[in-house]
């Protein structure tokens, strides 16, 4: 899938076991990788290929089909850097936290370069300026990425539910928390979640059980 506008493209690529979404956001040949997953062949398949400069690699949340291949960033010539809310930088570390044990997956360990930070802006062009909002619930440091019109909405939101919080970390009471702070958005704004097709806020106040 490519969303693409006046201003900028999203790329999203379907990566791993449990098909988490990727999205790499464009412009001008600058990227910000969102959840990179643990594919990381078919990311550096695309940033060859189209002679991506990649700057950042931002994680939603600490599990490892989000975060497995962070290692990429290695892997290009130039600086790139790897964000993370500080609460979720044990997941990284714990291969039971981050449930790659679980799945029978290995991860390499890649420490971040920066801490992501509730209502941190993250600038890679003029035309591309990412907001930072902390909706722990799914995990303590789970975040969303908000973009113009666009919400990265990592494993908080997806079509017709909502994240799980019987894993190691979860809370119920902050999920619905951080839902509500989301829903406080225009009902135009696009959601594009860490599984599954996108939605929109307004379809998801209509129709998701789970919001209330």
């Amino acid at each position: 899938m490519n969303l693409i506008n006046y201003e900028f493209t999203i790329k999203k690529l379907i990566v791993g076991q449990l098909e988490t979404n990727c999205y790499i956001v464009i412009d001008k040949n600058k990227a910000i990788i969102i959840d990179p997953g643990d594919c990381a062949e078919a990311i550096m398949d695309i940033v060859k290929k189209e002679k991506i400069e990649l700057a950042y690699i931002l994680n939603t949340h600490g599990h490892y089909d989000h975060t497995g291949a962070n290692y990429i960033k290695t892997l290009i010539k130039n600086k790139v850097l790897l964000g993370i809310h500080q609460k979720d930088l044990v997941y990284l570390k714990d291969s039971f936290l981050n449930l790659s044990s679980v799945f029978g997956s290995k991860t390499i360990y890649t420490p971040p370069d920066f801490f992501l930070k509730n209502n941190q802006t993250i600038e890679l062009t003029e035309k591309i300026s990412l907001k930072v909002i902390h909706t722990p619930g799914h995990t303590p440091g789970s975040v969303c990425f908000k973009l113009k019109n666009y919400l990265f909405s990592g494993d908080l939101l997806f079509r017709n539910g909502v994240g799980r919080t019987d894993l190691p970390g979860g809370n119920e009471h902050l999920l619905i928390k951080s839902l509500k702070k989301i829903c406080q958005f225009q009902q135009e704004m696009i959601i594009l979640p860490g599984h599954g097709p996108e939605t929109t806020l307004g379809y998801e106040l209509k129709t998701n059980p789970y919001i209330f």
